[in-house]
Parts: structure tokens; sequence; C-alpha cells
């Protein structure tokens, strides 16, 4: 194991991540939590202030040392695009462990190509989803919203989990390779079935998963 800690960043309203990640990850991963901090309205603009950003945010643990950042937040990344992911990883100069990008790991490792994706973004952020998966290579067959009613995403934070319920059920009938529950607010724990045929998996399962494999973990 590393001797120095992750920084786990995760929007400032959002609940959810880490109570997932208390679950999903085993007291011997050290990390530690900052927020993602963005005084803009317009949820775009704020989830891409996110990324941009990335070196401010370091600055709230003071010169501490780390292993890597876990960015937890995946719209950030749909709207910024892979490119931009790689040079801001470049420029902080440490390991960052997008979202996102521990989701297209994932799906590599199961040999997974054909994706269902059930999200709870307002539509524009749902079609830059789709957008980034199809950059990264994969195929969309199927893609469903669970409606928030509203175009704040911090609206996502007042979702119980059970409202993706029937999204999922229809994302399997369309037989993908994987369904991928995008978005680190939605509660997805309860939806989990990584097992199945096909499997189901979350953001935050998929970061959790490389946060454990920096720290050195056996999974």
């Amino acid at each position: 194991m590393t001797d120095a800690p992750l920084a786990l960043l995760t929007p400032m309203a959002n609940p959810t991540i880490e109570r997932e990640m208390r679950r999903l990850v085993p007291d011997c991963c050290d990390y530690v939590v900052g927020r993602l901090v963005s005084r803009l309205d317009d949820s775009r603009e704020r989830l891409i202030s996110y990324a941009e950003d990335l070196g401010q945010s370091l600055a709230q643990f003071g010169g501490l040392p780390l292993s890597a950042i876990a960015f937890a937040c995946t719209a950030s990344s749909y709207l910024i695009g892979l490119e931009r992911e790689d040079s801001l990883a470049k420029q902080v100069g440490m390991p960052v462990l997008w979202a996102a990008a521990t989701i297209r790991e994932e799906l590599s490792r199961r040999g997974a190509r054909r994706l269902a994706v059930v999200s709870p973004y307002p539509d524009a952020i749902h079609q830059a989803g789709l957008a980034y998966w199809s950059s990264a290579g994969f195929v969309t067959i199927f893609d469903e919203r669970v409606e928030i009613g509203s175009d704040d995403t911090r609206s996502i934070y007042a979702l119980a989990g059970s409202e993706a319920q029937a999204a999922v059920i229809r994302a399997r009938e369309a037989a993908p390779d994987a369904v991928l529950l995008s978005g680190t607010g939605m509660p997805t724990l309860a939806l989990l079935d990584l097992q199945g045929m096909p499997p189901i998996i979350s953001s935050n399962h998929c970061l959790a998963q490389a946060m454990m494999r920096n720290q050195g973990i056996n999974l």
C-alpha cells in the first residue's frame, strides 16, 4: 500500500458519494475528502469549473502529500471531453482518477462495448455523456434519463435511488454488454448487480475500485 492518501473530490452539495464510499471502500483505503466549489448557478458552467479549477481545489489540503486525486463528478468529464481530462491531469502533476475514466477502465476490463446508459442529468448533459462514450469507442444501444424536475443538477441529490429502478429494467431488456448508472449523486448501491447478465455498474463503484487499486488493495 502507498503511504500517501488519496484526495476524494466531490461536488460541494453532493452527499451521496461519501455515503456510498463508506460502504464500497474498506477502512484500509486511506483517503481524505475535499469539496469542488463553484459560485456559478448554471449547471454546465459549474460542472466545467469543477474540472478546470482542479489545481485550485487541491489548495484546501494545505500541501498534504497525496498519492492521487479521485475526481467524483462524472458529468464534468462529459462536458470537457477526453483530451481535456488528460491535459488537466498533466497540469496538476499527479494521477487523476476521473470517475468517467474509471468507468472506461471497468468496461474495458469486462470487454463491454455495447452500453445501456441511465442518468439523472438534464437532457443537455445527458447528451454530452452519450457523446463522451461514443468518442471513447463505446456504442450506446439504450439510454434513459431519470427525471429530477429541474435543469439544476443539484436536484439529483434529492433522489432516493428507487427512481432509476424502472429504467434499469428497460435497460437490461435491451441486452447491452453492461448497464451504466451514470453520476455520483444518484444513489445506486441497491441497484448494482456486478455479476448479472448484463452487469449493472455505477460511477461510484468504478471510482471506488480504482481508489483501492491505487492504494494497492487486492480486489
